[in-house]
């Protein structure tokens, strides 16, 4: 009997199929999707090298910080260091966080209401709000690995959404992007209502995580159904 091997002897002409353990389990990722997967590993790394870099040099600038110079040296303090981190900056969170956050350099030397006020006011202010302007117009990442992000919901009249929403559409922007543009932007405190009612609804902050983590029972008062900002 002649035993021809497998080169020999066409296995399709004789209806072979190979057996279930003999297939592959599992087909190989499509080319585009193993490119992507790649390129979002290597953006990963390049940012956490950047925004390594980054906080090095925020830490030394740190150091250098005197809150007891007067108001004009403290304001070139604040100028100096956003030139130092807008070089470097990885992410506009980073550098908003850094030096316009609540815990950035502003708030570090101008603990004063009306200091803050004075600066937000200056010359130098005004080119650091051009600068983060620079930094989200840039293409860098959507979102800073290192800070989570948080939403806010706010009752707007209709007339009032649909101005902002033509506005961003004049503007080809998104509502988002206005919106955060609008919210960076000094406001004139005489311009923010008063009101004699109590404030109701969520405080902002750990105090308004701690309402949300011990809702009041039913029989308590009906007023948080109606949340107010």
């Amino acid at each position: 009997m002649n035993f021809e091997t497998s080169e020999n002897v066409s296995q399709v002409g004789m209806g072979w199929n190979p057996s279930p353990t003999l297939q592959t389990v599992t087909s190989p990722k499509p080319t585009s999707t193993r490119i992507r997967s790649k390129a979002a590993d290597e953006a990963g790394e390049k940012l956490a090298e950047e925004m390594k870099a980054f906080n090095e040099v925020e830490a030394e600038l740190r150091v250098l910080r005197n809150a007891g110079f007067p108001p004009v040296a403290r304001r070139k303090q604040v100028f100096d260091t956003a030139t130092e981190l807008f070089g470097v900056a990885p992410t506009w969170t980073a550098f908003y966080r850094e030096i316009l956050g609540a815990s950035g350099i502003v708030r570090a030397l101008f603990e004063d209401t009306q200091e803050v006020t004075d600066y937000e006011s200056s010359e130098e202010h005004i080119k650091i709000l051009e600068m983060l302007t620079v930094l989200r117009s840039r293409d860098l990442p959507e979102n800073d690995p290192h800070e989570p992000q948080r939403m806010i919901t706010v009752r707007i009249p209709k007339s009032l959404h649909d101005s902002i929403c033509d506005e961003a559409n004049a503007l080809e922007v998104s509502v988002n992007k206005l919106c955060i543009s609008k919210l960076l932007q000094r406001i004139d405190l005489g311009m923010i209502p008063s009101s004699s009612q109590k404030r109701r609804g969520r405080r902002p902050g750990s105090a308004g995580m701690a309402k949300l983590a011990n809702p009041p029972t039913e029989n308590a008062s009906d007023s948080m159904s109606t949340e107010q900002f």
